[in-house]
């Protein structure tokens, strides 16, 4: 594993880079590409000598980060990432996720989990590639696979062990990867080719790390769905912007509403309501993606699909990808 890492750490190479000694700086460059953040030098003798380099590719970012210096950095629950961070060099570096502190080295990685708060302690000789994931792309690709929404936020186990065969894949995987993306030219910038390279990242990283919903993911193929839960599943993906009802999914299923109620309860773990509340929180978070801030709002996005109420809109958006729909919109895309 160190002779994949070590090849991704000249920041020079990545597509942006960012080179400091200037502590603000630092903050506000990291900041943007990962969460704001409290940075503090934890010897005053010492001045940073920070070298980031950033690759951005759809919903994934890869980030080579060295701060040159001891430092403490906390920036709380990161919200709207999923961050998979290899050390190359782990001297004196410890890392709390959530409840879990971890002695970070060159066989052990960490997985952060927007839901978790993230701490860091790290010596200036310390230097970590990092794979940075959109937890609503990550989130809304679990359940393509599960087929059917998550009933709770997806977390991941912190602790990571690189000696074993699945870890070591995924490293393979990102070390590829951001070699070729760094390239002048790479045909894995091809729209095409993206979207497979971005699933086949996502979908090694979501079979080969620990989650809660692993043990469920490994065993789908040996559950498939009913024609009815699946006809229903199509009919509520198809008419978002309208107002359902159960009787109008039970009817378009050609079951009658008890066996829809069972059929979601037992396939999906939800409600056919919630099922389509779900649904039209992932229809919005996507437009809102796609929308120019300065040509639409979020109340003529969110009227297209029969939300009357803003304020509690807001609330179960905020819940459901950490930011509120406005921080959506106003967001960079790369």
């Amino acid at each position: 594993m160190y002779s994949e890492t070590t090849r991704l750490r000249r920041a020079k190479s990545y597509h942006d880079n960012f080179i400091s000694n200037d502590l603000d700086e630092t903050k506000q460059y990291i900041g943007q590409a990962i969460k704001p953040h409290a940075l503090t030098l934890l010897d005053r003798r010492q001045s940073l000598n920070v070298k980031v380099g950033r690759t951005p590719f759809g919903r994934l970012s890869f980030l080579y980060i060295h701060h040159g210096a001891d430092v403490h950095v906390y920036p709380g629950k990161l919200e709207t990432l999923f961050l998979f961070q290899v050390p190359i060099h782990a001297n004196k570096q410890e890392v709390r996720v959530g409840s879990s502190v971890i002695q970070v080295s060159p066989g052990i990685a960490y997985v952060v989990s927007p839901t978790l708060d993230l701490e860091l302690r790290m010596s200036r000789y310390c230097d970590n590639v990092v794979l940075a994931v959109e937890r609503s792309g990550l989130e809304q690709f679990l359940e393509q696979l599960l087929q059917r929404r998550l009933d709770k936020p997806l977390e991941f186990s912190p602790r990571v062990d690189l000696d074993q065969p699945g870890s070591q894949e995924l490293v393979r995987l990102m070390s590829h990867m951001t070699r070729q993306l760094n390239l002048s030219s790479s045909s894995l910038r091809n729209p095409i080719i993206q979207a497979q390279a971005e699933s086949l990242l996502m979908s090694t990283m979501l079979i080969n790390l620990e989650h809660n919903y692993r043990g469920e993911l490994l065993s789908e193929a040996a559950a498939p769905k009913p024609h009815h839960v699946k006809k229903a599943q199509a009919y509520i993906l198809e008419n978002a912007q309208n107002t359902l009802t159960p009787e109008d999914i039970a009817k378009e299923a050609c079951v009658s509403l008890r066996s829809i109620y069972a059929g979601f309860q037992t396939y999906l773990h939800c409600t056919p309501m919630a099922y389509v509340k779900n649904v039209k929180l992932d229809k919005i978070n996507e437009e809102l993606k796609q929308s120019d801030a300065a040509a639409v709002s979020v109340s003529e996005v969110v009227s297209k699909y029969g939300i009357s109420s803003l304020g509690n809109f807001s609330a179960s958006y905020r819940r459901r990808f950490g930011e509120l729909p406005r921080e959506t919109l106003r967001r960079k895309h790369f």
